[in-house]
Parts: structure tokens; sequence; C-alpha cells
């Protein structure tokens, strides 16, 4: 996932409240970094078993709600311990 905001300023703040909001919230953990106005990270949604759709969709709604966030793109899922490596950000997978 990667996610631009509009202003550069509060990024401490953002990415407290986008981990305990938004990653935790929906049970998920994510790893990456960001500054300023950007943020990439690779977030974790669990087994197929534990509604990682329902997760995304949660963390799809919060970014939605931030007036800060002034635009995302999401990836293509993959499997982080057996799946095909490749870039997951490819043209054409944007929101």
């Amino acid at each position: 996932m990667i996610l631009n905001r509009n202003h550069k300023d509060g990024f401490d703040e953002f990415l407290d409240a986008f981990l305990e909001e938004a990653i935790e919230a929906n049970g998920c953990y994510c790893g990456g970094g960001g500054k300023d106005d950007r943020l990439n990270v690779v977030v974790e949604l669990g087994r197929r078993s534990g509604s990682p759709d329902a997760k995304l969709t949660g963390i799809i709604a919060w970014l939605e709600a931030r007036v800060d966030v002034q635009d995302w793109m999401i990836g293509e899922e993959f499997d982080v311990w057996h799946g095909d490596f490749r870039t997951p950000f490819e043209k054409g997978h944007t929101t």
C-alpha cells in the first residue's frame, strides 16, 4: 500500500493514528516506512480463514474518512511465505 498525504507536517501523528486506528484496530500488522507526505507499507491481512477482505475494507474506510489522505494505491494480494515475489505494484492497480 502506498499513500500520499496532502501536506507534509504532522507525519508522526498521522503514522500513529494509521497504525492504531487502521492497522491494529483491524487485527493486522504492517511493515514499511515513510516520511512527510508519503507512506509505503506492506499490510499483513492474515489467513484466508480470518476474513482478510473485511480487514482490508476497514483499512480502506479509514483512509477514505481522512481529509489528509490525498490518494492511495493497493497492490495485488500476495502470500509472503509461499507467493510469487515479483513487484506487487503494477500499472492498473490503483484506487
